[in-house]
């Protein structure tokens, strides 16, 4: 829906913004378990849930053009027609194999493919991190309630920042492939300190830092948003989220292996999990770094004025040979 209603531009801070809601909920989740028992915690994250399937249903607007919701509307009764054709084994494997062929967008060139591994990196490491940071904590550190509590709240609250304040100055200061770059390194950088760690201060150092890593995944969400024609940003935004669910259910798995195996061993001992997970952000500063500048950056969407009054959008190269623009008289595409 963001893809549907932003400008090229403000697309990475638009699901920035919408990242930062889970930071929200980060740092407000330990108050609750604070001032309610587990019965009204459960109780409250039901009606919050609820009240958030209401307003989707009842107030979320329809965002996709009409034109583009005709040509989707037509495409799947061609669909439903051709499967009249075909057996009922032919159908079936059709329905099988329907996940994959949704997916298969994420291979369509060089860009895709290392946004790809961008956003399985990046869910990879972060659902290893969230899932056993507590753990390691307390096992090693001896984190109490208490420090629990203030690290999800630093999480929070600099989540909240970082996406909602700080992501769009620097998008416009270094462009979305630097954006990416500056990401996976700090990502390298708080999960050796993780693993290096041999206090509660190195810990919350590396919580700060890992703040700003948030800044890579809404990146490649928009990166690729500005890769597809209108009737495919649905179709990209699913995949790339399929994608990161996959690589959030695989990361703890390996990382777990990692631990143990070396969780009974010499310094860093368990802590050798983390420095695996840097390194793992290490391949993807490398692909990151690899990122064609003129497909990653969204400068290429440049603002300017018709007689100061309306607002159009000079493009330099339209995603997939897509004949969406016109040629000016002075060479410039216009949108």
């Amino acid at each position: 829906a963001l893809s549907d209603v932003m400008p090229p531009k403000w697309r990475a801070a638009s699901f920035g913004i919408l990242l930062a809601g889970f930071s929200l909920g980060f740092a407000l989740s330990p108050i609750l378990a604070l001032i309610l028992d587990h019965f009204h915690v459960s109780l409250f994250s039901f009606t919050i849930v609820l009240s958030g399937f209401v307003m989707a249903v009842c107030f979320l607007p329809e965002t996709l053009p009409p034109d583009i919701a005709w040509d989707a509307r037509e495409k799947r009764m061609a669909e439903r027609m051709a499967l009249g054709e075909l057996t009922q084994m032919q159908i079936y494997v059709r329905h099988c194999t329907r996940p994959m062929r949704e997916l298969s967008i994420l291979n369509r060139n060089t860009l895709f493919r290392l946004l790809s591994s961008l956003a399985f990196f990046s869910g990879m490491v972060t659902s290893a991190d969230r899932t056993f940071l507590i753990y390691y904590a307390e096992e090693r550190f001896a984190f109490d309630d208490k420090d629990i509590a203030l690290m999800f709240f630093m999480i929070g609250v600099l989540g909240i920042l970082v996406q909602g304040v700080f992501i769009k100055p620097i998008n416009d200061c270094i462009g979305e492939r630097l954006v990416i770059v500056v990401a996976f390194l700090l990502g390298t950088l708080h999960n050796l300190i993780y693993g290096l760690a041999i206090s509660k201060v190195h810990i919350f150092i590396g919580v700060i830092i890992s703040s700003f890593t948030g800044m890579a995944f809404p990146t490649i969400s928009a990166i690729k948003s500005n890769n597809v024609n209108e009737s495919e940003q649905g179709r990209i935004q699913g995949a790339l989220y399929s994608l990161q669910a996959l690589a959030s259910a695989l990361g703890p798995i390996v990382l777990r292996a990692v631990y143990k195996e070396t969780r009974d061993k010499a310094y860093p001992g368990p802590g050798t999990m983390f420095i695996f997970a840097s390194m793992l952000e290490l391949v993807a500063v490398a692909c990151a770094y690899a990122l064609p500048k003129d497909q990653a950056n969204s400068s290429r969407f440049t603002k300017t004025s018709n007689d100061d009054d309306d607002d159009i959008f000079l493009v330099n190269e339209v995603p997939d040979n897509t004949e969406l623009y016109q040629q000016s008289e002075n060479g410039n595409s216009i949108l």
